[in-house]
């Protein structure tokens, strides 16, 4: 087949170019393909008012026999006409759609429906605009047929953005600005959609589609400088409002600071509409531009790997119990039992979801929980999550534990765990003072870098069990194909993991990277 040229020009508006001639065409196509900007969207960075193409740009067409080309851009970086060079495969089309940025692994079907596309979970921060792969944008034309070999063009019309947009400004850098639903709706990673004669899509989020988008850096950069940025999400109506945050660290390194802003049901059902652009406002300390929630919280690096926060979630102080909850679940409650489990079937052993068990009804894959359930990213939102039983082992293995029955004259007894000072040291994960043993070597705990896990307990139906006796927090990770997951159990003679009905009501200890 011979190589296609394509040219993509910008246009004041977006009407299809009527082509003349009633003789199929033949291969090969010289192909022209015209777009237009759509309001203030733009497609990547902004240069004055114009759209411009990018080197490497890449757009996918669909030649109307079901064929995926790939075209990528030749001539006019920089400018707001790009040549694309590809080739296609269909004799005879009658139809063409196209998507950009290309999608090698994206599919049609007859009614004009792809698949296979993806939009970036993380999204490269860009200043005065959005991530140029969260650009998505389709196009269609149905008049093929009016294509004459000696002709030789055609027109898809104007690129339509496929994602709606929310839009934030900051007057101090961050390392990571996140926007989630709080009703689980899908708004990127996988999706689907079906474009109708005007190239506009209808987006269908795949089963597994995340809750949540996040800012970061761009490449090179350490930081999200302040600015205005623009986050692409797939559109929808989002029922139960949604939360946008940001998140970094301070000059200490001691706490990750928090600025959020969240629409609940009070505000009635959220629509995100495809093509636009949704304010959320000035992100300042000062709250005299909108109203943002500022939350603090402390973390010490302990040299494991995560960072681990210095208080349990729902408290304000290390030795405060703070929230207990349910596996899987983010806010407490006054009974903890089957019948009570958001996840369970009502008093039985099924569950809704989590349920690795292929035996039982409404298997799925879930073993490990997702953000919308982690009561640290739900209650703390930004980085933080429930730790793994991994991350737990590494606590039990990696430090050293000295038990204490008065936590800084609190009254609170539980496990100080320290940082160890020599990372090579044999004194690793062993516990001072237990029947008498105290570990030998030049091993001396710094005091300054530990966290304290006071003895919660658990609660079991109404009824608080174990506290002051035993250091009980979730892990985000089911014991395989059981009722249970995992849990860090440790008392005054032994540290170390267990497993609890995920009834169960137990405190979290958030970890951050």
């Amino acid at each position: 087949m011979a190589a296609v040229c394509a040219m993509l020009t910008l246009a004041s508006c977006g009407n299809d170019i009527e082509l003349a001639g009633d003789a199929p065409a033949k291969n090969p196509y010289k192909i022209t393909l015209t777009a237009s900007q759509e309001g203030s969207a733009t497609r990547t960075a902004l240069d004055g008012t114009d759209v411009v193409w990018q080197t490497g740009d890449a757009i996918t067409v669909f030649d109307g026999g079901g064929n995926n080309c790939t075209f990528e851009l030749s001539k006019g970086a920089g400018e707001t006409t790009g040549e694309f060079e590809g080739t296609i495969n269909a004799l005879e089309p009658k139809s063409y759609c196209a998507v950009y940025p290309a999608a090698e692994n994206a599919t049609i079907n007859a009614d004009h429906g792809i698949s296979g596309l993806s939009l970036p979970v993380e999204q490269k921060a860009t200043p005065d605009g959005f991530d140029p792969q969260a650009a998505i944008m389709t196009a269609r034309n149905d008049n093929a047929d009016k294509i004459t070999s000696t002709a030789g063009d055609l027109t898809l019309g104007e690129f339509k953005h496929v994602c709606a947009f929310v839009k934030v400004t900051t007057t101090e850098p961050y390392d990571k600005i996140t926007f989630t639903t709080n009703g689980g709706e899908g708004i990127a990673g996988s999706f689907s959609v079906t474009l109708d004669e005007n190239g506009i899509s209808t987006v269908a989020p795949a089963a597994d589609a995340s809750t949540a988008v996040s800012l970061v850096p761009a490449y090179g950069e350490t930081e999200i400088a302040a600015g205005t940025y623009l986050i692409a999400v797939l559109p929808g109506a989002l029922t139960e409002g949604f939360t946008l945050s940001c998140s970094k660290d301070d000059v200490t390194n001691s706490q990750i600071i928090i600025m959020t802003r969240s629409y609940g049901n009070a505000v009635g059902e959220t629509v995100f509409a495809r093509h636009n652009i949704v304010n959320m406002g000035t992100v300042e300390k000062t709250l005299t531009t909108v109203t943002w929630e500022r939350s603090v919280h402390k973390y010490v690096n302990l040299g494991i790997g995560v960072r681990w926060a210095t208080t349990n979630v729902g408290s304000d102080t290390p030795y405060g119990s703070g929230d207990y909850f349910a596996w899987g679940e983010t806010e407490p409650k006054d009974d903890y039992s089957w019948e009570t489990y958001k996840w369970g079937d009502g008093g039985g052993y099924g569950f809704t979801k989590y349920n690795p068990m292929p035996w039982l009804d409404n298997a799925d894959d879930k073993e490990i929980l997702e953000a919308e359930d982690d009561a640290a990213t739900a209650n703390w939102h930004g980085t933080w999550r429930t730790p793994t039983i991994n991350e737990i082992l590494d606590l039990c293995k990696k430090c050293y534990w000295e038990w204490t029955e008065n936590y800084n004259n609190s009254g609170v007894s539980g496990y100080l765990v320290y940082r160890v000072y020599e990372p090579n040291s044999g004194d690793r994960g062993k516990i001072r003072n237990v029947d008498g043993f105290t570990p030998s070597g030049t091993y001396t705990p710094t005091g300054s870098i530990h966290i304290f896990l006071p003895a919660t307990g658990l609660c079991d139906g109404t009824t608080l069990r174990e506290e002051g006796q035993k250091c009980i927090y979730w892990s985000s990770n089911l014991l395989h194909s059981t009722l249970n997951a995992y849990c860090l159990l440790s008392n005054p003679n032994e540290k170390g993991h267990s497993s609890g009905f995920r009834y169960y009501g137990m405190p979290v200890r958030p970890v951050c990277p």
